[in-house]
């Protein structure tokens, strides 16, 4: 099961560094391990909707209002562990101000990223975080600006791949009928 220390340790490992076995370790590795490793994470799990990472929460109204400029009635309070809000119910409405959620809706239901443990990440996801990881700690360990650029390359071309993975596992949505779209057809076509 990959773990903070592997994943960083492998990262280090894919620039030349030695590995580490604690984030306390001695070394410049370490220390950009300890440094770089929760908020690459978070940056990561951040870019995609990805189907290990999603959550489904109501959200807490709270008592005071938005102030009347705004539009909005009802103020709500978001997750403590929100990464990022994909979503909200119904595709309403709203606004986000702060660590609050400004809508016209009396009851919310919000999709989001939230940080999940390691121990749940599939391994497509693990290979993105490490290059993306060693594409950070190339600059900050070895100070070598050519393998920093290979390794954002390399990042890019693992999340690119692990995005595509992650997506396969959701239904296509098919093509809804609709008058327009039967005129367009002359109303022979079936897509389903």
């Amino acid at each position: 099961m990959p773990s903070s220390i592997s994943i960083a340790s492998n990262a280090l490992l894919l620039i030349g560094d030695n590995p580490i076995s604690s984030f306390d370790d001695p070394g410049a590795g370490a220390k950009a391990a300890a440094n770089l490793y929760p908020d690459t994470k978070k940056a990561l799990l951040s870019e995609h909707p990805w189907s290990f990472a999603m959550k489904q929460q109501r959200l807490n109204r709270l008592s005071q209002v938005p102030d009347i400029i705004t539009g909005y009635q009802f103020a709500f309070q978001l997750p403590t562990d929100l990464i990022r809000l994909w979503s909200v119910q119904d595709n309403a409405k709203y606004i986000l101000v702060g660590t609050l959620l400004y809508s016209n809706q009396n009851q919310l239901l919000a999709t989001y990223v939230f940080d999940v443990d390691e121990t749940v990440l599939p391994p497509h996801f693990v290979k993105a975080l490490e290059y993306t990881l060693a594409s950070d700690f190339a600059i900050s360990v070895t100070e070598d600006n050519t393998m920093a650029k290979l390794y954002e390359q390399k990042a890019r071309d693992k999340t690119n791949q692990a995005m595509s993975i992650d997506s396969q596992g959701r239904p296509q949505v098919g093509i809804i009928d609709s008058p327009l779209i039967s005129a367009r057809f002359g109303g022979t076509r079936s897509f389903y």
